[in-house]
Order: structure tokens, then sequence, then C-alpha cells
């Protein structure tokens, strides 16, 4: 392989790695953290995940720290978005022989059970519960999810 053609394809490598770096958003971060809130159950396993999320998106732990309106709107739309699933938006960047190519892709991200229910609960906790009768004890399940995601 010449040097130009190696040149080339470490370009290539070092563009896509930043690419893939950068492209997770704090929204996007945020919606990552809530669903690895509702699909881990156990608390180290958690703790992990969320701990990992957070290393890989910048900008998250300035927002978690700075703005808890914000974070707790974000916090509330991920929700919202995961009990009633989204699309998403992905892309993807090869240059192969120093011509740069960008695919495209969306793909459905089906509703989650546990945030249906999470959601339920806690915004109408005196009209649904896991159990199936009247839930009294659904305030603060909100600040739950908050607290996690600040703590790992």
């Amino acid at each position: 392989m010449s040097k130009k053609k190696k040149s080339i394809a470490a370009l290539g490598a070092a563009i896509a790695e930043h690419e893939k770096i950068n492209s997770a958003a704090p929204a996007s971060a945020v919606q990552q953290l809530v669903e690895a809130f509702l699909s881990t159950n156990n608390e180290a396993k958690r703790a992990k995940r969320i701990a990992e999320i957070k290393s890989r998106c910048e900008g998250v732990n300035e927002l978690l720290s700075q703005n808890s309106e914000l974070l707790t709107a974000e916090v509330e739309q991920a929700l919202i978005r995961a009990a009633t699933g989204y699309t998403v938006t992905e892309q993807s960047t090869k240059i192969v022989n120093g011509v740069k190519t960008v695919e495209t892709r969306e793909r459905h991200i089906a509703p989650s059970q546990a945030a249906i229910e999470f959601y339920l609960i806690n915004k109408k906790g005196e009209e649904f519960s896991k159990t199936g009768g009247a839930s009294g004890n659904s305030e603060g399940a909100l600040a739950e999810i908050l607290e996690a995601v600040k703590n790992a």
C-alpha cells in the first residue's frame, strides 16, 4: 500500500472516530441514561451502564451538574419517547480512496413496557399501579431516575 493510501486511510479512520465520539448530543445521552435506568434491574450493572454513557458523551456531565430544570425536562421527554417509541436517524461515514460517502439510515425504537409503566404510575398514580390497585407510593419516582443518573 502506498504512503498516500495509508495516509488517506488513517485520516478516514480518524474522522470516523471523531464523528462517532462527538455525535452523541446531551439530549440523546439523556435518552440513553433513562433507558439504561429502566432496562437494568441490578444496581451495580445500572451504575456501570450509566457511568459508561456519561464518560462517552461530552456535555452530559455539565448538563447533569448545572441545569437541574433542563435535566428534569429532558428526563421527562426521554421517558415519554421511551414509552411511545421513536425513530433514530443514524449516519455512517466511509472514506474509500479519498471519496467520502455518508450513509443515512433510520430505525424505529419500539415502545418500552417499563417506560410505559413508570410513566403511568408516576403521572397517574391514583389510577395506575403495578399491582392493579390504587398506588399511593408513586411520589418521588422521577426523582429516583434523576438521582441515579446524577450519582453514577
